[in-house]
C-alpha cells in the first residue's frame, strides 16, 4: 500500500469529511425512506471491475454486501501480482484510461488513497502517446518523425480522408452502426480505401487501443472508439504532481496509465475501502450454481459446497463462467438475457498476450510517456517502459533496472521464426518470436541508440522475459486458465442487459450492454453502476458525450435505417451537392 497509516477512527473521520457519500452518510440519508433497506443483502459473484463497482454502489446505500471471488485477489482481467521467485511485477493485461472514462474517473474520486486525497488524485499518470514504428526507414524519414502527429502515421492525404470518413460514418449514426457496422470488419472496410502502407499503420493500432486485434475488430467499435477520443466531452482536471503543475485530461490528449502495478495502487486500496465500509470479501470462492424456483433466485452454491443466501444476486463473472453457471440450472435459460451468454462467447476466448521484458541496466526510453506500436510485427507488438509512469519507489523486481510491458495483439498471423501464429506457440516459441520481432525493427533500435549514447537493444542484457502465469503453454498452443472475452464482429447482438426478467438477479461486466459499448474498464464500471441502479434509481451513470450535430444525424439515420434508406450523411451530402449544382446552374443561366 502507498497510503499513510492511520487509525481506524481517524480514517472514518477523514473519509466522512473528504468523501461525503460514504456508507455512514447514506445510512442517515435513507433512514425512514426505505424501511427495510438496511436488512437487504446483496451477493456479488466476481471481484473484477464490474463486481467491485456494484459493491461500491450498493454499500454506499446501506446494503449488506458480500463478494465471492474465484481468485485470491481482486481486479479480474486487470489485476496484477508479483512472482514469488524474483518479485517481478506482472499483469494479466496492459490497460489505460481514455479521456472518455467518465464513470471510471468518478468512482476513483470516491476511493481514498490516503487521508488527504483520492485514488483519482494520486494513481493516474499524465497521458501517454503512441509512436507508430515500422521495421525500416524510408529514404526521407528521420527518427523524430515517428513521434510527430500526423506524420507518424505514414498515411497519404487520401488515407486520412478515408479514415476520417469511416470514423464519422460509424459515429454519426446509431442503429445502423450497432446492427450493420458492428458486423463489418474494420480492417476489411478500410483495406480497399487506403494505400498498403496507410492501412498497415492504421490496423496496427486496433489491438493496443481498442483491445481487439484487427481480424475481429468491427467498424462500429473502431469508429466509436476513435470518435470519442477525438471529442470526449468535458476535460478531467488533475492536481499538481511530481511531474509538474495541475493538468487536464481532455480529448486528443492520450491515455493515462496507473502509477504502479494495478493491485498495489488501485485494487488493494479499493478493497480496503470497501471492507471498511462493510463489504465482506470471500476469496477462492467460485460460484458453482444458482437455485431458481421459477420466479426468483432462492440461493447459490459455491464450489466448496457452501451455500449463499441473499435478497439480490449480481452475476459479475466472465461470460464464459456465467454461461456455464446458467446452463447448470437450465430453467434460467427462459430469461432472454441469460440465453444470450452462450452465443456471446461463440468466438471463443481472446488471445492477446501481455508479457514483460526485464533489463539489468537502466535504459533511457526514446520519448517520455510514449508507447511504441511495431506496425511490421506479425504479432502486432506494442511496447512501453513502465518506469515512464511509475514513480522511483516502485520495485521493478530483483536486479531489474528497466521493465517493459509488451502486448502481442494478433493471434492468427504466422511469426517470423517458427512460422506459427501466436495462439499455436509453445512458451519458448512465443518468447523466440516476440524478441525476434522486436529486434527486427531497425527504427526502434535507432530510437534506443539515439537516447542511450549509441547503445542499441542488443547491448542491454535481458534478465528475463515473462508472461502472466495463468497462460498455459502446451504443444496444442496457448490457452488461458480464465478465458478473456472481447468485442468482435459476431457478438454485438448478443450482449445482455444488466436487468434480467428474474427480479432479484442482475448482470455486471464489460461484456454486458453499455453506452461505452466496448470491452473496457469504462464499460465494466458503467455495467456495475447500471446493475445497482436497477434497485437504486439514484445511482448516477455518466453518459458518453456525442456532439449535438452527430446526435442530430443519428436521429435522422435511425429513421432512414428503418426505411432501408442510405446513410444519413450520404443523403445529406447528395442534397447539399444537388443544391450546389442547381445554384451553379442558376448563376450560369442568369449571367
Amino acid at each position: 500500500m502507498q497510503h499513510a497509516v492511520a487509525s481506524k477512527s481517524d480514517k472514518e473521520t477523514n473519509a466522512a469529511t473528504a468523501f461525503p457519500k460514504t456508507i455512514n452518510a447514506r445510512k442517515k440519508k435513507f433512514t425512514g425512506k426505505r424501511e427495510n433497506i438496511m436488512a437487504r443483502k446483496v451477493a456479488i459473484f466476481g471481484a473484477g471491475v464490474g463486481g467491485l463497482t456494484a459493491a461500491h454502489e450498493f454499500v454506499r446505500r446501506g446494503y449488506e454486501v458480500s463478494v465471492y471471488e474465484r481468485n485470491d485477489t481482486a481486479g479480474g482481467f486487470f489485476r496484477s501480482t508479483r512472482r514469488e521467485t524474483d518479485n517481478l511485477p506482472t499483469e494479466y493485461s496492459w490497460h489505460g484510461f481514455g479521456p472518455w472514462y467518465h464513470n471510471t474517473f468518478d468512482v476513483l474520486r470516491q476511493i481514498p488513497f490516503d487521508d488527504e486525497a483520492s485514488l483519482y488524485d494520486r494513481v493516474l499518470s499524465r497521458p501517454m502517446e503512441y509512436a507508430v514504428v515500422p521495421n525500416r526507414f524510408n529514404d526521407d524519414q528521420k527518427i523524430a518523425a515517428f513521434f510527430e502527429k500526423p506524420g507518424a502515421f505514414r498515411m497519404s492525404l487520401s488515407d486520412k480522408v478515408s479514415l476520417a470518413w469511416g470514423i464519422l460514418k460509424a459515429w454519426s449514426v446509431n442503429k445502423r452502426s450497432k446492427h450493420r457496422y458492428a458486423q463489418t470488419n474494420a480492417a476489411a472496410y478500410w483495406q480497399p480505401r487506403m494505400t498498403l502502407t496507410g492501412h498497415k499503420t492504421w490496423k496496427a493500432l486496433f489491438g493496443p487501443w481498442i483491445g481487439a486485434d484487427w481480424p475481429y475488430a468491427s467498424l462500429h467499435h473502431v469508429g466509436l472508439f476513435f470518435g470519442r477520443n477525438i471529442r470526449s466531452g468535458p476535460a478531467h482536471k488533475h492536481p499538481a504532481d511530481e511531474n509538474g503543475a495541475a493538468w487536464e485530461h481532455r480529448s486528443m490528449g492520450g491515455w493515462s496509465l496507473l502509477k504502479g502495478p494495478s493491485n498495489e495502487v488501485w485494487f488493494d486500496n479499493w478493497v480496503e475501502h470497501l471492507e471498511e465500509s462493510g463489504v465482506a470479501f470471500h476469496w477462492r470462492a467460485p460460484l458453482e450454481a444458482l437455485q431458481f424456483d421459477g420466479a426468483r433466485i432462492t440461493g447459490a452454491s459455491l464450489s466448496s459446497g457452501n451455500g449463499v443466501r441473499a435478497d439480490i444476486y449480481v452475476l459479475a463473472s466472465t461470460p464464459f463462467s456465467s454461461a456455464e453457471i446458467v446452463e447448470r440450472t437450465p430453467a434460467l435459460l427462459v430469461d432472454p438475457q441469460l440465453a444470450k451468454l452462450r452465443p456471446l462467447i461463440e468466438d471463443g476466448p481472446h488471445t492477446q498476450v501481455s508479457f514483460r521484458i526485464a533489463f539489468a541496466e537502466r535504459m533511457a526510453w526514446p520519448r517520455e510517456r510514449t508507447a511504441i506500436a511495431l506496425t511490421d510485427s506479425p504479432f502486432n507488438i506494442t511496447l512501453f517502459a513502465n518506469e515512464q509512469s511509475w514513480p522511483s519507489h516502485i520495485d521493478l523486481g530483483e536486479e531489474v533496472q528497466s521493465l517493459w510491458t509488451c502486448t502481442a495483439c494478433v493471434a492468427t498471423v504466422p511469426g517470423i521464426i517458427h512460422g506459427k501464429p501466436l495462439r499455436n506457440c509453445t512458451k519458448s516459441e512465443f518468447i523466440d518470436e516476440v524478441l525476434a520481432q522486436i529486434r527486427a525493427s531497425e527504427v526502434l533500435d535507432g530510437m534506443i541508440r539515439r537516447t542511450n549514447g549509441g547503445r542499441g537493444m542488443e547491448e542491454f542484457a535481458i534478465l528475463k522475459t515473462e508472461v502472466w502465469d495463468e497462460w498455459e503453454f502446451d504443444p496444442s498452443g496457448i490457452t488461458p486458465e480464465q478465458p478473456k472475452w472481447v468485442t468482435t464482429t459476431n457478438t454485438r447482438d448478443h450482449r445482455p442487459c444488466q436487468a434480467t426478467s428474474i427480479p432479484n438477479l442482475v448482470l455486471a461486466g464489460a461484456h454486458t450492454d453499455t453506452e461505452a459499448d466496448i470491452w473496457s474498464i469504462e464499460g465494466a464500471v458503467e455495467s456495475g453502476r447500471r446493475a445497482a441502479k436497477i434497485f437504486e434509481p439514484e445511482v448516477v451513470v455518466k453518459p458518453q458525450h456525442k456532439p449535438l450535430a452527430l446526435k442530430f444525424t443519428s436521429w435522422i439515420d435511425d429513421a432512414f435505417f428503418a426505411l432501408r434508406l442510405p446513410h444519413a450523411l450520404s443523403v445529406i451530402g447528395a442534397l447539399v451537392g444537388a443544391v450546389l449544382v442547381i445554384g451553379l446552374y442558376e448563376l450560369i443561366v442568369r449571367s
